[in-house]
Order: C-alpha cells, then sequence, then structure tokens
C-alpha cells in the first residue's frame, strides 16, 4: 500500500486506496439504548414483538362489523346500537354481536368482532344508536396488530450509525440495550513556529490557534472522543515524541499546520520514523485543501491538515470525517450532498481536480439558491458566513449561473 513520496492523488483514490483500507476498531460495548445516538450498531437488531402488538384505530368514531355498513348512505343509514365505549390503555372483553358498536377513540384497541371503524364524521348518534352513513370495508381504518413492526424483523442494522429516531422505535419495541463500537479517539495536534495559543496577543507574524480548538468542538459535537493534546513547534524529535505517545493512546492523530511546503519534509519525516506503511499521500486534487497529508503507521491513520483556514475547514469535512466513520465500522461512510441547489453566479474551476466553494443559500419563490462566496483560504470570516459548500466535478471547467451543484452542509 506503500505510494512514493510526494504522491498526489485524486479525491476518488483517496477514498479508495486510503479510507476504504483502512482496518476499522473492533471495541464493542453494550450500553443503554437512550444513550446510544451518535454510535455504530455493533449487530443486528431484532423486534422481539410486533408493533403496534393490538389492533388499534387510526381515528375517532365507531368500531363496527363491516357488513352491518354495507349499503349505508346519507338517505339510508345503517343504524346500530352503541354497547360501550374503548378506552385508551385498555382492551375491551366485550366482544360485538351483529348490529353493534361501539365508541372507539384513535390509538384505542379494536374490540373483538369487529373488523373496522367508522369515522365520526360519517355518523350521527342520538341516545345509545348510531346512525352510520357510508359504508366501509373489512380493515379500513384499522392498524393490525403486526402492521408497523413483524417479530423477528431486522429494525436496525449493524453498521449503520443509530439515529434518535431509530432509538424511538427500538424503545418502543421494549430494547433497552444495545451492542455499539466505541467511538473513535482522535488527537489533535498544533503545529507550527508562527502559532499560539487564543488567549495570547500577536506579535506581527503570529497567528491565533483556531482551527484545532474549532475541530476539536465540532468533533465532540457529533460524539467523537476527541482532544486536542497540545502545541507543537517545527521541531522533529518534540514531534515525534508528541506523535509516538498519540499513536499508544487514540485510534486516530491530527496534525494540523504540518502539510505546508515550508513544514511538511520534517513532518513526513517524522511520520516515517514511527513505522510502516508511513505517508500514503502527500496530497490531494482538491481545491482548497491540496496540501493534506493522508499516512498509516501499523492500522492506525495520521492525517496532516492545511493550515489554511478554508482548506484546514473543507479536509476535516471530506477527509477527516470519512476516516473516522471508517475507523468506527459505519458501512456508510463517503460524504453525501444534502441536495441540489442552483447557483446565482458562475463558478469558474480547473480540469483535473475537486472545487468546494462556500456558498450562502437563500430562498426565492420556492427554489434554494447558493450565492458563491469567493475568497482566499485564509480568510476566517468566509467560513462563518457559509452554510456549506458546493461541489464542481474534476472533470468540468466550472458550473454556470442557474445550473444545479451539489450542497454539503458544513
Amino acid at each position: 500500500m506503500k505510494i512514493e513520496f510526494l504522491k498526489f492523488a485524486t479525491v476518488q483514490e483517496v477514498y479508495e486506496n486510503y479510507i476504504s483500507k483502512i482496518r476499522p476498531i473492533n471495541r464493542i460495548q453494550t450500553i443503554e439504548a437512550i444513550q446510544a445516538s451518535g454510535y455504530v450498531c455493533a449487530r443486528d437488531i431484532v423486534s422481539p414483538e410486533n408493533l403496534p402488538g393490538f389492533d388499534k384505530s387510526l381515528v375517532d368514531g365507531y368500531a363496527v362489523r363491516s357488513l352491518d355498513t354495507k349499503g349505508s348512505s346519507a338517505n339510508l343509514p345503517a343504524l346500530l346500537k352503541v354497547v360501550f365505549e374503548v378506552r385508551i390503555g385498555e382492551i375491551p372483553s366485550y366482544r360485538l354481536q351483529p348490529g353493534e358498536a361501539a365508541w372507539i377513540p384513535t390509538g384505542g384497541a379494536l374490540p373483538f368482532g369487529a373488523d373496522a371503524v367508522v369515522m365520526v364524521e360519517h355518523t350521527q348518534a342520538f341516545d345509545d344508536l348510531v346512525e352510520v352513513m357510508k359504508p366501509v370495508a373489512a380493515g379500513e381504518n384499522v392498524m393490525k396488530c403486526d402492521e408497523d413492526v413483524k417479530v423477528g424483523d431486522v429494525v436496525l442494522k449493524g453498521n449503520k450509525r443509530i439515529r434518535v429516531n431509530d432509538i424511538q422505535l427500538i424503545v418502543q419495541l421494549g430494547i433497552t440495550e444495545v451492542d455499539v463500537y466505541s467511538r473513535a479517539k482522535v488527537a489533535v495536534i498544533s503545529t507550527g513556529d508562527e502559532i499560539i495559543e487564543p488567549w495570547m496577543k500577536p506579535s506581527l507574524a503570529q497567528v491565533r490557534d483556531s482551527n484545532t480548538y474549532a475541530l476539536v468542538l465540532w468533533l465532540k459535537d457529533m460524539g467523537f472522543d476527541a482532544q486536542r493534546v497540545g502545541h507543537v513547534k517545527d521541531d522533529e524529535e518534540a514531534l515525534y515524541q508528541v506523535l509516538k505517545s498519540c499513536l499508544d493512546n487514540y485510534d486516530v492523530v491530527v496534525i494540523a499546520g504540518g502539510s505546508s511546503i515550508g513544514t511538511r519534509d520534517h513532518t513526513a519525516r517524522v511520520i516515517e520514523k514511527l513505522g510502516e506503511p508511513g505517508i500514503i499521500y502527500h496530497g490531494v486534487m482538491v481545491q482548497p485543501g491540496k496540501p493534506t497529508v493522508f499516512a498509516l503507521v501499523g492500522q492506525k491513520p495520521i492525517l496532516g491538515l492545511p493550515g489554511n483556514p478554508v482548506s484546514f475547514f473543507v479536509s476535516s469535512r471530506f477527509f477527516l470525517l470519512p476516516t473516522l466513520r471508517r475507523i468506527e465500522n459505519e458501512d456508510e461512510f463517503m460524504p453525501k450532498p444534502c441536495g441540489l441547489v442552483r447557483l446565482t453566479r458562475n463558478v469558474p474551476s480547473v480540469q483535473g481536480r475537486e472545487h468546494f466553494v462556500r456558498v450562502k443559500l437563500k430562498f426565492e419563490k420556492g427554489d434554494i439558491l447558493a450565492e458563491p462566496l469567493f475568497s482566499e483560504t485564509a480568510h476566517l470570516s468566509n467560513i462563518s458566513a457559509a452554510d456549506g459548500v458546493v461541489r464542481v466535478p474534476s472533470q468540468v471547467e466550472g458550473i454556470y449561473a442557474g445550473q444545479l451543484a451539489e450542497f454539503y452542509r458544513f
């Protein structure tokens, strides 16, 4: 898998030859279902029971025998005797006889003998009788006991990321614990002589570190076990010692700012000293984010992200995040667009590289429009103003105003 030094890759090659070949972690733990949002499910979850578990009414109305309503109309309604009222949460013990009906609310259990429910809008009640002015077929306005989920159904497949709506379903089925893969532990290292901490006063050529702090917050928001382990000056031995320690304690290591021309040589030498296979790709044909470094030491990924804020942000979104999803055993780790948006201006590009352009969304006449925000990769204000990016494929020289483009939310 070793590739020559300074080898540049296409985005697709990074996905196929680097991220797809990362060996996932296999630490499985059992946790409470209500705490499982964001984890990757380790095994198929099979339903132990039917859902809803009983025949239930989908409307407010009257539970009836459908045969008793045959031929009924507003001019010639069927006259039925109301014998009782179904209460929510109770299973009726009485069986309906021919010519009888029972008032039933939405969600109420269908009484024995009934096979349909007439909507209240199609009835007229007086005393203990009800006129049914519209016939119903067997099963109408009724959800059968196993119509939603059947015993033995796979309700959540293994290697899928668990969402809140998945938890709503499995908890409804009485599943209170699930087996999940442990979250990836991510070490984030800040590098560079010019970088200082946010609370420090910069000199003329110094820059406060916002990249790594923002990255850790973003990763924690998504549930990853991320930690900024510190800042390292442009010193090979110091970087070697920090990386060696991180490889012992973390699943993925991110080096921020260690991939530019001025610093990437010593960063690459340090990675090569740590073990095989070392550097896989030393750049990717993408704008912004070209100087992203992809490496492996043993089975542990090391990513060197560019120091320019926009490049850093794009590389995190399109390369680091898929790496973390892959290492957590998620089947669908590739980036997916949120949808298509219509550009308000021309977006030029260069064939041979992917181009991700920051955009701000707006809505006009039922259409989602994307206003391109052109700037240099060092412009932080551009990231704050943008809602996401649109993708210009490598095989085209741009996208014209009015055309649709793939949109990826930040």
